[in-house]
């Protein structure tokens, strides 16, 4: 029901500290995850690395996104971004969105979002202090 059975390509959009965070995390692979791509609009960023990634030109996300046919994607980009890059990701064929920007995303009904935003996180913790 899960489909934990097979492995489950995503791309990460956002190159920032939170981002790098993500691509260097060790716990997706053996959970059926792996990133595939690694977008950022920071031209000062495009053609780095960040372990085994490239950080592509977000320009070249739509169409790259398509051509691997990639459904998942975690969005790392500051919150006033996030709408624009979700309409994008939306374009390129995605439909499962983990959003990190402490923002609500306006999508169509076929796209999913689950919204990760830690300081929310620590403020529902509080309240067992």
């Amino acid at each position: 029901i899960l489909k934990v059975d097979r492995i489950w390509d995503v791309v990460l959009i956002g190159a920032g500290d939170m981002g790098h965070a993500l691509a260097n995390y060790q716990g997706f692979t053996n959970r059926g995850f792996r990133i595939v791509s690694i977008f950022d609009n920071d031209k000062e960023k495009v053609g780095k690395m960040i372990g085994e990634y490239k950080i592509e030109d977000a320009d070249q996300m739509v169409e790259k996104i398509k051509t691997m046919g990639v459904k998942m994607a975690m969005l790392t980009v500051p919150a006033p971004a996030a709408q624009n890059v979700a309409d994008k990701l939306i374009q390129a064929g995605v439909r499962a969105i983990l959003n990190y920007a402490p923002i609500s995303l306006n999508v169509p009904n076929n796209v999913k979002v689950q919204y990760i935003d830690p300081a929310t996180h620590l403020q529902r913790m509080t309240y067992y202090l």
